[in-house]
């Protein structure tokens, strides 16, 4: 009985080990096909992958100089690699929005950023969606997203 009960308790610690230990898997990102087209009108009306490529290339720059990274190695990330990814980002933020909220969105980002010059506009931002950008910055300097290894 007692060889019983030490099995079991083997099996249930580990498998309690396993559960806390196991990663999640990656949230699927499910938006609709109409609303996607809003959001890729958004992200054309701010300029927004302009300003993730800024952002990201502004930090990658000041943290290739701090660590010595060599030329190449800079040019390596900054051309190899797809900024795009980051609209997945942008898409499971405003997924749970209306699309006459997409809209007005769109119409408003479209308002302000009229008289702006293309690398001035202003983009939707928040919390989240800044503390997701910061990360997606450390991803691609650790070559996460790049097109092709040379």
């Amino acid at each position: 009985m007692k060889n019983l009960l030490a099995i079991f308790s083997l099996c249930f610690s580990s498998h309690a080990f396993t559960q806390e230990f196991t990663t999640p898997p990656p949230v699927k990102i499910e938006i609709a096909e109409e609303k996607k087209k809003l959001v890729d009108k958004l992200i054309k009306v701010t300029n927004f992958e302009n300003y993730v490529y800024t952002y990201c290339k502004s930090i990658i720059l000041q943290y290739a100089q701090q660590n010595k990274w060599d030329e190449n190695k800079t040019k390596q990330i900054m051309e190899n690699s797809n900024f795009k990814y980051f609209n997945q980002i942008l898409y499971y933020t405003l997924k749970d929005d209306s699309k006459e909220n997409l809209d007005d969105l769109i119409k408003s980002f479209e308002q302000l950023n009229q008289k702006r010059k293309p690398d001035e506009f202003l983009v939707p931002n928040n919390f989240q969606m800044q503390k997701d950008l910061i990360q997606f910055t450390i991803n691609v300097m650790q070559g996460q997203y790049l097109i092709n290894n040379q």
